[in-house]
């Protein structure tokens, strides 16, 4: 993560408070739920302590992109060797099909709307199969600058009042680049492994978050995840040849991990990354003598 990508705000004492902002997200992310925030001194870790909210959003990137790729890697992929299939009409009745990988996402994006909190969720492309989610004007600019050096770009969209990050979405298994490659509506079928397929914009109304913030941002996400996934279980499980759902995955034959152990490996994936973004974010101004 480079400096230049990454904002943060201004923290008193800058040092306590990265320590105690690394132990209380320490504690939430590695439990079943958060702890109450410790103190410091006179002052709360949270309340009128804020960070940039360029760091939420590269969290929530972060966290998305370790669910995406268990999911493509460690679920579609090797369900379709198992004799699973995958589609974008997952849901109309009588398919017996799990959603695709995008289509997993705009699950997730449709459940954060529903959510309490202002996380926005938009994934989108300049080759996208479906017109509505394709990039156009300001947006289409400022994701051909990203696909050139590949990495997100944040700015401010003075229209909608919105705080945006755009990141990458690589073609990171073979079932992204046959599935949009051979499309019958793709306006691109020479995808390969590795390409920028799109970008994942997130967006959020407010510059400065409180660590509280953050918080529940993640945990409406990981909620998100979780409902998504099992909302596939709970169709999958009726199939005509219903994989058995419980703690193995399709890698080892015809089965599917339970939502519980699917989120324990997401979470397994994404929470000790996150901590790290955080502590260094708001550690790298730590004095010089913080370590004596």
């Amino acid at each position: 993560m480079s400096g230049d990508k990454l904002r943060t705000g201004s923290w008193t004492p800058r040092w306590v408070l990265a320590v105690l902002g690394g132990v209380a997200l320490c504690a939430y992310l590695f439990a079943s739920a958060p702890p109450p925030l410790p103190e410091a001194g006179e002052e709360e870790l949270g309340g009128d302590q804020r960070i940039d909210v360029d760091l939420l959003l590269e969290l929530v990137a972060m966290e998305n992109a370790a669910f995406r790729t268990l999911y493509t890697e460690e679920v579609v992929g090797p369900g379709i060797q198992q004799g699973l299939r995958y589609d974008e009409n997952w849901l109309v009745k009588g398919s017996q099909t799990g959603p695709l990988p995008a289509v997993a996402l705009r699950g997730i994006a449709v459940r954060l709307d529903r959510s309490p909190v202002d996380l926005g969720l938009f994934l989108g492309a300049e080759y996208a199969i479906n017109r509505g989610n394709r990039f156009t004007g300001r947006s289409l600019a400022i994701f051909k600058d990203l696909v050139a050096d590949q990495q997100p770009r944040f700015f401010y969209d003075s229209e909608q009042g919105l705080h945006t990050a755009m990141f990458p979405d690589f073609a990171v298994a073979t079932p992204c680049v046959s599935c949009h490659s051979h499309h019958a509506k793709t306006p691109k079928d020479d995808w390969a492994l590795g390409d920028v397929m799109g970008a994942t914009t997130w967006t959020y109304p407010r510059g400065r978050v409180t660590i509280d913030e953050l918080l529940e941002v993640l945990t409406e996400l990981r909620r998100a995840f979780e409902e998504t996934y099992q909302s596939y279980l709970d169709r999958a499980v009726k199939f005509d040849l219903a994989p058995e759902v419980g703690e193995r995955w399709p890698s080892d034959g015809p089965y599917l991990p339970s939502a519980d152990v699917f989120m324990a490996e997401q979470e397994r994936r994404a929470s000790r990354r996150t901590v790290e973004l955080l502590i260094e974010a708001v550690g790298q101004d730590a004095p010089a003598d913080a370590e004596d």
